[in-house]
C-alpha cells in the first residue's frame, strides 16, 4: 500500500503528516467523588497497601463479616457493605492488624517416589519446597491450593511435566486464580514471552508470589498428573491452608494508626470522603482527622448511639474536632436506633449512620448535569434523604433544649421526624464541626462544594504545569470563567452582597507572580456559596 505522506521529510520533496494536536482534552472527575477511604478491621484484605473494594468483590476482598458481638470493631464491614448498597462507587481500604500480624508462605513439595504431594505453611522463609506460594490478600479463614500437570507424551511414551496448573480457591471453594506456567526458569511460549510459572503471576496480578526450585518436573507417578481412572484430570488439593494471622484484634498502636492514614495518602485511588466506620479510638479518628486535612476530604464519623445527648457532647469534646486545621471538613453524626443489620450479620445492633450518610452522598453525586455539576448544593439530610434500614427503634427522643446543645456541639442527630406527607427516620441536621456560628463554614453543603472547586481548580492547575507561563496563564482563564459560571448555572454559588465583588457570584484572578513571574503563576478565586434553610420561622398576623 502506498500513501500519500512521509513521517519524516528529509531534502526530497513530498508531504510531511506531522503527529496529530490534540487540544480538545478537558478535565474530567470521574467516579471519585462516589467512593470513600476507610481505615479497618477485616478478615480478608491486603496489609501492605490500600487496596479497592466495590459491590462485585466486597466478600472476596472483605470476607464474610463478623458479629459485633464478637467485636464491636466488626462494625466497619456492616458500613462498607451498606454504603457500597446505597450508592457508593468503591472504597479504598486500608486494613488494620496487630504488631504481630504475619503472613507467611505456603509450600507443595512433590514425591517423587510415592507420587503424593505435601502441603504445609512455612514459618519464615521457606527452605525445604518445590514450589512456595504466598498470598498477599491474607485470608483470616485460609485458602486451598490445587496443583495439576497435563500428560506430556514423547515420542510416543508418557514423559514427566514441567508446565503445571495452580489454583488458589477459598474455604468455600470458590475459585480465585488460576494459572498455568513451565517450572522451568527460561521457558518462553510459541510467542517468545516468558510462561516461567512465577513471570506469569507476576504479569497477571500483584497478590500472589510464587517461588520454584530448580530443575522441577512433575512426574508420571505424581497424583496431580494425567488423568484418573475415571477419566478426569488429576488434582491434587489441599486442606484449608492458615497461613495469616492477624495478630491481636483491637491491640493496635499509634504506629498501626499512623501506617493506615499514610496508606491511604499514598494510594492512588481515588476518594473524596473519609468513613470512620463506627470506630470509637481516640488514635484513630485523630489520624483519620489529619487525613481529612492533608488531603481535603470530608471526614464523617459517629457519635456512638447509645449516649445520652449530654454523654454524645462529652464524646465529641474528647475528640475536640473544633481545634483541627480544617474543622469544616469534619461532620459528626449521632444515631439513638436500634435496627436490623443491613448486611444480615447480626440482629438489632446500634449501628453508626455515617457510612449510610456517605453512601447516599456518593449516589446524589453519580446525577451529575450536562456540565459536569452533581446537586451537591443538597446536603443529605432532612426527608430527601431518609434512614433505608428496617426494623428501627429509637431509644432516645432529645428534647428541644438538648437538639439545642447538639447542634451547638456540632452534632447531627439521626432521629425520627414529622413531616406532612408522615414520620422518617432521617438525618435531621447537616453541620459541620467548624466552630463558627454564622458562617458558610458551618453548613456541610458548602464543604461539599468547596472541596469540589478546589479539586477541579487545583487538578486542572496541576494540567498547565511546565507550559510557557503566557500559556499557562490564558489556558487557567478560559478554564476558570467556564468552569464557574457553570457552578452558578448549577446554583452551588449565587451572587454576593460583598461590595468587593460588585454583585457577582465570583472572581478570579491569574497571573504570574510579582516576585517570582518567570516560574510561579499565581491562582486565586472569590466565591459565594448558596446556604441551606436549617431553620424556617413562621409567623402568622390577623388583620382587621
Amino acid at each position: 500500500m502506498t500513501t500519500s505522506f512521509v513521517r519524516s521529510l528529509g531534502e526530497q520533496a513530498g508531504v510531511q503528516l506531522n503527529p496529530l494536536v490534540d487540544n480538545s482534552e478537558m478535565p474530567a472527575s470521574g467516579n471519585a467523588d462516589q467512593s470513600f477511604a476507610i481505615a479497618m478491621r477485616a478478615t480478608r484484605g491486603r496489609i501492605d497497601k490500600a487496596f479497592a473494594v466495590d459491590g462485585s468483590n466486597f466478600y472476596k476482598r472483605l470476607g464474610y463479616g463478623e458479629t459485633l458481638r464478637a467485636n464491636a470493631l466488626n462494625e466497619a464491614w456492616v458500613q462498607v457493605f451498606e454504603a457500597l448498597n446505597n450508592g457508593t462507587y468503591s472504597a479504598a481500604v486500608s486494613r488494620l492488624v496487630g504488631p504481630d500480624a504475619k503472613n507467611n508462605w505456603m509450600t507443595l513439595k512433590f514425591d517423587q517416589v510415592e507420587g503424593g504431594v505435601t502441603f504445609a505453611v512455612a514459618d519464615g522463609d521457606p527452605t525445604d519446597y518445590d514450589i512456595a506460594v504466598k498470598h498477599l490478600e491474607c485470608f483470616n479463614d485460609g485458602i486451598t491450593l490445587s496443583i495439576h500437570a497435563d500428560e506430556n507424551r514423547q515420542n510416543g511414551s508418557l514423559a514427566a511435566n514441567d508446565y503445571v496448573t495452580l489454583v488458589l480457591s477459598d474455604p468455600k471453594g470458590i475459585k480465585l486464580y488460576e494459572f498455568s506456567g513451565s517450572l522451568t526458569e527460561g521457558s518462553k511460549d510459541d510467542s517468545g514471552n516468558s510462561d516461567y510459572l512465577p513471570d506469569v503471576i507476576e504479569s497477571l496480578t500483584n497478590n500472589v508470589e510464587v517461588k520454584v526450585s530448580t530443575k522441577l518436573s512433575v512426574a508420571t507417578s505424581s497424583d496431580a498428573y494425567g488423568f484418573d481412572e475415571n477419566g478426569e484430570s488429576s488434582w491434587v488439593t489441599s486442606s484449608v491452608l492458615s497461613y495469616f494471622s492477624e495478630g491481636a484484634v483491637g491491640n493496635y498502636t499509634t504506629e498501626t494508626y499512623v501506617n493506615a492514614r499514610e496508606q491511604l495518602e499514598k494510594t492512588q485511588i481515588e476518594y473524596r470522603y473519609i468513613a470512620s466506620g463506627g470506630s470509637k479510638a481516640p488514635g484513630l479518628l485523630a489520624q483519620l482527622i489529619t487525613l481529612s486535612f492533608n488531603t481535603n476530604r470530608q471526614f464523617r464519623f459517629d457519635v456512638p448511639g447509645e449516649l445520652t445527648p449530654e454523654q454524645a457532647i462529652a464524646f465529641i469534646e474528647s475528640i475536640n474536632p473544633y481545634g483541627a486545621k480544617a474543622s469544616h471538613l469534619i461532620h459528626a453524626y449521632w444515631a439513638p436506633l436500634k435496627t436490623n443489620d443491613p448486611s444480615g450479620v447480626n440482629g438489632k445492633s446500634y449501628i453508626g449512620t455515617s457510612g449510610l450518610n456517605i453512601g447516599l452522598a456518593c449516589g446524589r453525586n453519580a446525577a451529575k448535569n450536562a456540565k459536569g455539576f452533581a446537586p451537591k448544593n443538597y446536603p443529605v439530610a432532612g426527608r430527601m434523604f431518609p434512614v433505608t434500614r428496617s426494623g428501627i427503634v429509637q431509644t432516645y427522643t432529645p428534647s428541644g433544649a438538648e437538639l439545642s446543645q447538639l447542634a451547638a456541639a456540632k452534632i447531627n442527630p439521626v432521629i425520627y421526624e414529622s413531616y406532612e406527607t408522615g414520620g422518617l427516620y432521617v438525618f435531621l441536621d447537616s453541620l459541620t464541626c467548624a466552630p463558627v456560628k454564622n458562617s458558610l463554614r458551618k453548613l456541610i453543603a458548602v464543604a461539599e462544594m468547596s472541596t469540589s472547586v478546589d479539586d477541579a481548580v487545583t487538578g486542572t492547575a496541576k494540567m498547565f504545569l511546565q507550559l510557557p507561563m503566557s500559556q499557562a496563564v490564558k489556558r487557567m482563564n478560559g478554564w476558570m470563567k467556564k468552569y464557574l459560571e457553570g457552578a452558578q448555572s448549577a446554583e452551588w454559588i449565587v451572587p454576593s452582597e460583598d461590595a468587593a465583588m460588585s454583585g457577582g457570584a465570583f472572581k478570579f484572578e491569574i497571573k504570574p507572580n510579582a516576585t517570582r513571574p518567570y516560574d510561579q503563576m499565581d491562582v486565586k478565586y472569590w466565591v459565594h456559596y448558596d446556604g441551606t434553610a436549617r431553620q424556617i420561622f413562621a409567623t402568622q398576623t390577623l388583620t382587621k
